[in-house]
């Protein structure tokens, strides 16, 4: 089977991964179990859309960190779990703490943390990438609630906040209900709603709504699940347009440090990530015409500015949801 081919935004997003789970590894290095989750964690093989240069999948960046994760859990399922393992163990045939899981990881994830249950003390890292709104609530509840800890399980997860309009049939005559069941299961609450009617009737534009989705996902981590920290990062297409956010929950001082500092070194690379990708597209398009591209573009050579990888990300803390304040 050919390799998934991905945008730019996706190795941007797993390269910021791959930063912060390097940091994760050494300020944790003290002690003795370290645990990765990763609810979906994908093809093992992947290509950048735009190159098509190979791009490493979450699972094996988590496990080239060093010091490594001493358990390390992969949710997928049927083939592609399959041909997940294969390939992990391919390279690492002979390390322990190492396991698949092919089946939903809202089904197994209660007996993943029942397994990890002698270990529940150690730092625990989650990535929960998925697609649209296939995580349930009830399970990042029980992440949130697995450490036997002052600090609970860090989770990275996202949110697809570009995709809830067209779900919810939002500028149709009738919203779809069954899409909204997704979103309440995801979210844990109907605190949506509001939010969705807003943008229906014009109260909320585009943009709002968008910034109202982050602010209820990030207020109930907090306030429900009791998290210190919340903040997100909108991840961009190459026309520009808002396609996800990642947003990170941390109890640990370390954790919002590390990741405040890697939102913002990537707030000024994505920009120019972006451009950069543009003027690939330019001379593709180009070539395929039949024109000859005045020089091949490297990544350099597009720039959005000065770039400042000391900038740290600040964000305002989360406000009561709309309708609810």
């Amino acid at each position: 089977m050919a390799a998934k081919k991905w945008g730019w935004w996706t190795r941007h997003k797993l390269q910021i991964l791959e930063d912060y789970l390097a940091s994760f590894a050494t300020a944790s290095k003290k002690a003795d179990e370290r645990i990765y989750l990763d609810l979906f964690a994908g093809w093992p093989e992947n290509v950048a859309r735009e190159t098509d240069e190979m791009i490493l999948g979450s699972a094996r960046r988590a496990l080239s960190v060093d010091p490594p994760f001493t358990r390390v859990c992969l949710f997928e399922l049927d083939e592609k779990a399959r041909r997940l393992e294969k390939a992990v163990r391919s390279v690492y045939p002979d390390r322990a703490g190492i396991k698949v899981y092919d089946k939903d990881c809202n089904v197994m994830v209660s007996a993943a943390l029942q397994e990890l249950r002698p270990v529940a003390w150690a730092p625990t890292f989650a990535f929960v990438d998925q697609f649209d709104s296939e995580v349930k609530w009830s399970t990042l509840e029980q992440i949130a609630r697995f450490r036997r800890a002052k600090t609970k399980a860090e989770m990275w997860i996202l949110f697809a906040t570009g995709m809830y309009p067209r779900g919810l049939n939002i500028h149709g005559r009738d919203m779809n209900a069954q899409y909204g069941d997704t979103l309440s299961e995801m979210l844990g609450s109907e605190e949506w709603v509001p939010i969705a009617q807003a943008r229906r009737d014009g109260r909320l534009d585009a943009a709002q709504a968008r910034d109202e989705w982050v602010n209820l996902v990030r207020w109930r981590l907090e306030t429900v699940l009791g998290y210190r920290k919340s903040y997100g990062f909108t991840m961009k297409n190459t026309g520009g347009q808002d396609i996800y956010d990642m947003i990170f929950v941390t109890d640990h001082d370390a954790g919002d440090r590390i990741m405040r500092h890697l939102y913002g070194k990537a707030m000024s690379e994505h920009q120019a990530m972006r451009q950069h990708a543009l003027a690939l597209r330019r001379d593709k398009r180009a070539k395929d015409q039949g024109k000859s591209g005045l020089f091949d573009i490297a990544p350099d050579m597009v720039t959005a500015g000065e770039m400042d990888d000391k900038k740290v990300y600040d964000p305002e803390p989360p406000r009561p949801p709309y309708g609810f304040r």
